[in-house]
């Protein structure tokens, strides 16, 4: 029987970058695929921290492919013919029903976050069913055991021994042994089923459905006054009272885009016989005048799908000698782009792990027991961590200035992460970077914040139904920029900016002191913030 020390499952990104980096250290390793590329899937958005940790993997194993990812200069220079679209940030508007979007002088419902100084260090949107593709081939190309159409129909778990996989592909069947297993198959996927992994729900009290699709034809939003970059290059957030709309546009023409819509309107829908996808989406966009216009001569590439419930969390994320992918584990809204970065710095410590556990041509199972504890005990509280922020979110998304305040707890956090990754990217205090807790998990100063942020949402003055007053608005977004100021590098919750902020490296050097370095420190190091090493 063939024996690999991993068999990987699933070859999204994070699977197939994960198979690479196991196979260039030596471990033997097999990416199993129930499909076969290209195919389509979401999960798009690319952020810095998502650009960091690529930049990081790409240095450690030699992939320079990987470095080709983070960047959208690089990526137009070296692989053209992959399909993106370039995301200078993150810009959000707020809507009301029956009305026009309109800005105003002090951009009241309009707030943009860069993310990137210009184009050439820019993140990017990533077609996936390029994207994927792509990293299969370089996998295959490299040497990875690539195997697709695969349907895996048998699983034993022997302990001690491993995992037997009994599967078929086409008319022939085979059979693996294999030290460890890591899913990377998606929610409610290979590992959920074959070891009968209970959900765990009950710890987020987030509930939507999605429509979603990519579209071709898709006019242009609005014609705004000039921000820090042009409103569309960006992920474009449209916040609803249904809920909230996300776009993202591809160099191409073609736009991903979807409907996050909460529970109760998804049932007052229901009740009106709204059901089916196509109908939910142009029953929302009935309602909001410029998004109907945006989408009035817009032609869906594929069909227009449906997701009863995005949120899927299971109890466990990994074992001895089986882990979870991030979101195998658990998922919860696209908001802020979160997934992709949360995905390879899973990858990332898998492999630090898998690697630190090779020992003369075999894995030392009790090294990588204990490793995968850290992990599993990284990712929930992650995922605690993300689930606090995002309820938040979703309490604050009726008031378009609490909503603004809210993210700011977002935006400092990341902005903080990444500049201290650049800045020290071999980390501090001997601790790999890999193993920095995403959204300020395990930060001392952010941690409890997130949890205090949406308790004070759910008893602003007011509240959701009848709107906060000016005081309980005003208290909260005072004690927003108050409790983020040791984080805010990117000099947010400023009234001076109106809601549009740049990316600031002078102010960075002003706030030096907040990454632990003196400004002529900072000014040393200023070619890493601003990508150009």
């Amino acid at each position: 029987m063939e024996h690999r020390h991993v068999a990987v499952v699933g070859s999204g990104f994070a699977g197939t970058i994960l198979a690479r980096l196991l196979h260039q250290v030596g471990i033997r390793v097999v990416l199993l695929e129930r499909h076969r590329h290209p195919r389509f899937a979401i999960g798009e958005s690319s952020t810095p921290l998502a650009a960091i940790g690529l930049e990081r993997l790409a240095r450690r194993y030699g992939l320079e492919d990987l470095s080709w990812l983070a960047a959208y200069g690089r990526w137009m220079r070296h692989i053209p013919e992959i399909r993106r679209g370039l995301k200078r940030g993150f810009t959000f508007f707020k809507h009301e029903p029956g009305e026009m979007f309109r800005d105003t002088p002090d951009h009241a419902g309009r707030l943009l976050v860069a993310a990137s100084p210009r184009d050439e260090v820019a993140d990017s949107h990533w077609l996936r069913e390029d994207v994927d593709a792509f990293l299969v081939q370089r996998a295959v190309a490299e040497g990875v055991d690539y195997r697709d159409q695969v349907e895996i129909d048998g699983v034993e778990h022997r302990a001690p021994g491993g995992w037997i996989l009994n599967a078929r592909r086409g008319d022939s069947r085979f059979s693996l042994r294999a030290d460890v297993l890591v899913d990377g198959s998606g929610a409610g996927g290979f590992l959920a089923n074959a070891l009968a992994i209970p959900s765990r729900l009950a710890d987020t009290s987030l509930d939507t459905g999605l429509v979603f699709a990519h579209l071709e034809c898709a006019a242009a939003f609005a014609d705004l006054s000039p921000g820090p970059y042009p409103d569309e290059k960006a992920a474009v957030h449209h916040l609803l009272d249904e809920g909230w709309m996300y776009v993202l546009p591809f160099d191409h023409g073609v736009v991903s885009a979807g409907i996050l819509v909460r529970r109760d309107a998804l049932a007052r829908l229901a009740a009106s016989g709204v059901e089916a996808p196509a109908a939910i989406w142009e029953a929302v966009l009935g309602r909001y005048p410029s998004l109907q216009r945006q989408f009035s001569g817009a032609t869906p590439v594929q069909h227009l799908r449906g997701v009863s419930r995005v949120q899927h969390r299971l109890r466990d994320a990994a074992g001895p000698d089986w882990a979870m992918l991030p979101h195998a584990f658990a998922f919860l809204d696209p908001m802020f782009s979160t997934g992709i970065a949360w995905s390879l710095r899973g990858v990332e410590r898998l492999a630090l792990i898998l690697e630190g556990a090779l020992r003369d041509d075999a894995l030392d199972a009790a090294a990588v027991a204990l490793g995968f504890e850290r992990y599993a005990r990284g990712l929930e509280a992650e995922f605690r961590q993300m689930a606090r922020l995002l309820e938040g979110t979703y309490l604050a998304m009726d008031d378009f200035p609490l909503f603004t305040a809210q993210s700011f707890l977002y935006f400092a956090t990341v902005s903080h992460q990444e500049a201290e990754e650049r800045l020290y990217p071999h980390g501090r205090e001997g601790e790999a970077p890999a193993w920095h807790g995403f959204l300020g998990a395990g930060d001392p100063k952010l941690e409890g914040l997130f949890e205090e942020s949406r308790r004070r949402l759910a008893r602003v003055p007011g509240g959701r139904d009848r709107g906060p007053t000016d005081a309980g608005r005003r208290g909260f977004v005072d004690w927003i920029t108050e409790a983020i100021r040791d984080r805010n590098v990117a000099g947010l919750a400023d009234p001076g900016r109106r809601n549009l902020y740049p990316v600031d490296v002078d102010l960075m050097v002003e706030q030096a002191s907040l990454l632990g370095m003196t400004a002529a420190e900072m000014r040393a190091k200023l070619h890493l913030l601003r990508g150009t090493a």
